[in-house]
């Protein structure tokens, strides 16, 4: 019994670190990748005027295969390499300075496109949209308020958020978030130089917390039923 009680502490004292700093996954070399939708460009506000703006995105996470991302803020645009800190979508946001739903929401609509439409250029360009609108705005509506757009995909976002908005997950295992600069525990996010993408989660971390303490909720139980 002792030694049961030693390995759980054990277990325990390991997984400690993992989920005092659940929000952050770790720091990795991203370039981007960005392309028009097949039938050029979009039109649309943010924050004000109307701009020209990349609606499909391609990432390599140190130096791996190139993945679908989203776009998530407003900031220039490198092809360069770059370091990013990955963060895990959840309620830690709120931490790092940002409002969790918003991107809660833009990973429901990720998670749609890429479950549903993937290497559709039109729906990944109405994803990309839907997305903006996620971040930017509380009510979903293309035609008001902080961002707005008005193009042939319009009707692509719409079709996806009315699918996602009634089923928004607690925290995404499919999704993280890359920010740049890099940030530890206790920083905000902060919004230059770059743009900050979801990217397809490597390390779904919350997940893995759940199992490790289900695994270890059922080690209690067998050793009690032994005794």
């Amino acid at each position: 019994m002792r030694k049961f009680g030693l390995l759980l502490i054990v277990v325990a004292m390991l997984a400690f670190p993992l989920c005092a700093t659940a929000g952050i996954i770790g720091n990795v070399d991203l370039k981007a990748s960005p392309s028009y939708p097949p039938n050029g460009y979009a039109y649309f506000s943010y924050p004000t005027g109307y701009n020209n703006w990349v609606l499909d995105y391609h990432v390599s996470i140190n130096d791996g295969p190139w993945s679908e991302a989203f776009c998530v803020e407003g900031q220039d645009l490198t092809t360069a390499e770059v370091q990013y800190t990955l963060l895990t979508i959840d309620a830690s946001l709120s931490t790092f300075g940002l409002t969790a739903l918003n991107f809660l929401e833009a990973a429901a609509v990720a998670d749609y496109f890429r479950n549903n439409y993937f290497n559709n250029n039109n729906y990944k360009a109405g994803a990309q949209l839907a997305v903006w609108e996620s971040i930017f705005d509380t009510d979903f509506d293309l035609t008001a308020g902080a961002f707005r757009a008005s193009n042939e995909y319009s009707d692509e976002a719409v079709l996806i958020w009315d699918a996602v908005k009634y089923n928004i997950p607690a925290y995404s295992n499919t999704w993280a978030l890359a920010v740049n600069p890099t940030i530890v525990s206790g920083q905000t996010v902060g919004n230059t130089p770059f743009q900050n993408y979801l990217v397809y989660n490597p390390v779904p971390i919350p997940g893995a917390i759940w199992l490790l303490g289900s695994g270890l909720l059922g080690l209690v139980a067998v050793r009690r039923r032994r005794k």
